[in-house]
């Protein structure tokens, strides 16, 4: 909904007073700008959370009440944002990763301890430098930390299949000193059982070989080839029910093949959940151009780990 200034100002003018603890009238223009903000972020917190068969009443409703609603919702979010963290930090594992463990055991709690839902909703205050997968540029607030969140949930989920080891070690393989990197912990374990189960190499170990990364390498130049072989690599028993076109390939070229390849993972390992897959398969466009460059440049070890 679009509103006029003047619809928007008198909200702003009533922030302002909790801004300034009712002791002045004035404030600055970046303050203003601030409380604007703040305003316009619960109005569009209320557009996004409007869920198919809430009832709409015809015509515009009140920028009041379109806020008041929006701010009641941000503060659900945050609540249960918190009981999410909470529960995920029950079994958190860092795997070793200090950029991965500090900013889930100091930054997020040092966000929901500061964040202020009513003048500055928009401001996350930290900065979330553990990269997971496909994060929002453009999202901030709350919204930034609960998809954060959701991610390090997946991430959570997929990696406890695994044993510790394997994780602490493919990562290490990779990136000697990955313990101080600003990496993606599942990135490397996930890529490396994406290519195994396409090359029909064994998942278990976390060294490769050069007759196993030449495998890998016709794997990856064998892009129309059938995905169907791939079950022996978790000991499955039937394939997935994805399209796969008069080649045998889950959709064109490389990435197809590794779309069906963790489709099948999380079928196989993880009951088929799809938010997992949502979350995994946003790697895969980046993988099969990497998976390209590594085998034109003889640089495979550094995509595979």
């Amino acid at each position: 909904m679009d509103y006029k200034p003047e619809e928007l100002l008198p909200l702003v003018k009533e922030l302002s007073g909790k801004y300034t603890g009712k002791a002045s009238t004035s404030i600055t223009y970046e303050a203003a700008q601030q409380l604007m903000e703040a305003v316009l972020y619960c109005i569009r917190e209320d557009e996004m959370e409007i869920r198919e068969g809430d009832i709409c009443p015809e015509g515009k409703l009140p920028a009041r009440e379109v806020y008041e609603r929006g701010y009641e919702r941000v503060l659900r979010k945050v609540q249960r944002a918190r009981a999410w963290y909470n529960q995920i930090a029950k079994q958190f594992d860092s795997y070793g990763n200090r950029e991965y463990e500090e900013t889930f055991r100091k930054g997020i709690p040092g966000f929901f301890l500061w964040y202020d839902a009513k003048l500055n909703p928009q401001n996350h205050i930290i900065t979330l430098d553990y990269p997971v997968f496909g994060r929002d540029e453009k999202a901030c607030g709350i919204d930034l930390v609960w998809e954060y969140l959701w991610g390090i949930r997946q991430e959570q989920k997929f990696l406890a299949k695994f044993p510790r080891e394997y994780v602490s070690g493919v990562n290490r393989e990779r990136y000697p000193e990955y313990e101080e990197y600003f990496v993606n912990v599942c990135q490397t374990p996930l890529r490396r059982v994406l290519c195994c189960m396409m090359a029909d190499v064994d998942l278990s170990k976390t060294e490769l070989s050069q007759e196993e990364y030449l495998r890998i390498t016709n794997a990856v130049n064998r892009t129309a080839s059938s995905v169907q072989n791939a079950s022996s690599s978790l000991d499955a028993s039937s394939g997935l029910d994805v399209s796969v076109d008069q080649d045998g390939a889950a959709g064109p070229g490389l990435k197809g093949r590794l779309e069906a390849m963790l489709k099948l993972l999380v079928k196989e390992v993880y009951q088929g959940d799809e938010e997992l897959y949502r979350y995994l398969s946003q790697d895969l466009e980046n993988l099969a151009f990497e998976l390209k460059n590594g085998v034109e440049n003889h640089c495979l070890k550094e995509v595979v780990g």
